[in-house]
């Protein structure tokens, strides 16, 4: 079981010729320093616990304010960490040149989930030129599946930062 804070190194170390605002420079250095990869993950207090080479892990504290009106975890902030997990981990792939946006994901809800730790898992499936499959499981603190997730990625040129 990892903790928040185990440092896992990637397979591969990010290359000296990685742009220093490229998105896998900012996912590696997010993770690194402990703090949030973008503002939605902020927002949501969703932390990167583990990263390798086409792989995430993600955790998250879910309380009453995410519930829904069932009072259980919101349907929706489950698809924002499933949708973090994916992108992060096709992010740890991507050259200097390169950027992404995610065209399609569905999430299968299992069981649900009223509070506590909850767990993101994402992997790359596939990875092609300009389409990358990707996955992500969500468990519990007991390690029970949350939620499955399959997302479709658009990759595409980085664009140049002001």
């Amino acid at each position: 079981m990892a903790t928040a804070c185990q440092f896992i190194l990637p397979r591969t170390r990010v290359s000296q010729s990685v742009a220093m605002n490229s998105l896998r420079e900012r996912v590696y250095s997010a993770w690194k320093s402990g703090s949030a990869a973008s503002p939605a993950i902020k927002t949501l207090g969703i932390r990167i616990v583990r990263l390798d080479e086409g792989r995430s892990l993600m955790e998250m504290d879910v309380s009453e304010r995410l519930h829904n009106l069932s009072g259980t975890m919101h349907g929706g902030v489950m698809g924002d960490i499933a949708d973090a997990a994916m992108g992060v981990a096709l992010a740890t792939t991507l050259g200097p040149d390169e950027d992404f946006t995610t065209i399609e994901f569905k999430i299968s809800f299992l069981r649900p989930h009223v509070s506590g730790l909850l767990r993101a898992e994402g992997s790359l499936a596939k990875r092609g030129r300009r389409i990358a499959f990707t996955e992500a499981t969500l468990t519990n603190a007991e390690n029970q599946v949350i939620a499955k997730t399959t997302g479709t990625c658009l990759l595409t040129k980085a664009r140049a930062k002001p």
